[in-house]
């Protein structure tokens, strides 16, 4: 609860101080969360909407932002066991009771004082700027609580809310990773053979196709692909169902193996197939301003540079290369 009053109360001393421009100020924090801009042009707008005597509350609010975030992603870290803590509490006993005894036997030589400068003993501070701030599109990875939470914070800024709840963030991340989830079984059904079980749910991705040209491929009978309860007998009585032994579910995988087609080994997933599945599945991403975005970033990646102009880029590197050296030069 203290991050999220910290929280209100710098945005609203914020936007007391802003009034107005308060829109502009959320604008350039989507875009510097967007990796649209750089920090550095994030604050020099920021300064030009404050003054020197409130441009402190612009770096409040992004610190009141960044605690929040980290608060919610390092409560999801699971706690220390019991046994670990009471291995920890006992050796934090013997490290007092060795304490103690030092003290008793070193209070003869607490009358030697020698004289020396603190800040050699000091800590020594590290700080985390900017450099260390990663992406997920420089990582290739999916964005963290904290990302989510914060992108979600100027969304409901710009709306008029005045707060999000962690469960809402951990809605979203968990409605973030079932999409992803949905997009890549859909990609790899599309590019591999598959199994059916209860004739809707997919499993066994990369299975080999069974070859239909085979006269025994029809008679083929795969168990696994139902799951009865229980089953019939000759006397019309239920009984539980029974897997079947290890011999005969062998046996079976040995014969599909036999009668499959056996493709040439494919490598990593493409964006040519991730394109195509896209456009096949139009329902896999609802949302119609989610899925022509992601159109675009597929068909801009999959863009490449022609010889000449790369060679043209070669060139200008050179003529830039020689000015900047022949300013040194002349400097000198």
């Amino acid at each position: 609860m203290s991050g999220s009053l910290d929280l209100s109360s710098a945005r609203k001393q914020l936007q007391d101080t802003l009034g107005d421009d308060m829109t502009a100020y959320l604008q350039n924090l989507k875009l510097w969360f967007k990796q649209k801009i750089s920090k550095e042009d994030f604050d020099l707008e920021a300064r030009k909407l404050l003054t020197e005597s409130t441009v402190h509350l612009h770096n409040e609010f992004l610190l009141a932002i960044m605690s929040r975030c980290q608060s919610l992603s390092t409560s999801l870290v699971p706690r220390e066991s019991s046994v670990s803590g009471r291995v920890s509490e006992q050796s934090r006993i013997k490290q007092k009771s060795k304490l103690r005894r030092k003290s008793t036997s070193s209070r003869s030589t607490l009358q030697k004082f020698v004289p020396s400068n603190p800040v050699n003993f000091a800590p020594q501070a590290t700080y985390k700027g900017g450099e260390e701030i990663n992406f997920a599109t420089r990582e290739l990875a999916v964005p963290d609580i904290s990302m989510v939470q914060g992108r979600m914070l100027v969304c409901a800024w710009e709306t008029g809310l005045e707060d999000v709840s962690d469960t809402a963030v951990k809605l979203i991340m968990q409605a973030i990773e079932n999409q992803l989830k949905n997009i890549i079984s859909q990609v790899l059904s599309k590019r591999s053979g598959y199994k059916v079980r209860e004739k809707k749910f997919k499993y066994a991705m990369g299975t080999q196709v069974l070859n239909p040209y085979l006269r025994h491929t029809s008679q083929i009978d795969d168990t696994s692909t139902e799951s009865e309860a229980t089953s019939i007998t000759a006397n019309a009585l239920h009984i539980p169902s029974r897997k079947p032994p290890f011999d005969i579910g062998s046996a079976q995988a040995a014969e599909q193996l036999s009668t499959a087609q056996f493709p040439a080994s494919k490598g990593p997933v493409t964006l040519f197939e991730l394109l195509e599945t896209l456009q096949l599945h139009r329902s896999s991403i609802a949302s119609h301003s989610v899925y022509a975005p992601a159109i675009e970033r597929v068909i801009h990646k999959l863009w490449h540079p022609s010889r000449e102009e790369i060679n043209q880029e070669h060139i200008h590197n050179q003529e830039v290369t020689i000015k900047q050296l022949h300013s040194q030069s002349v400097v000198r």
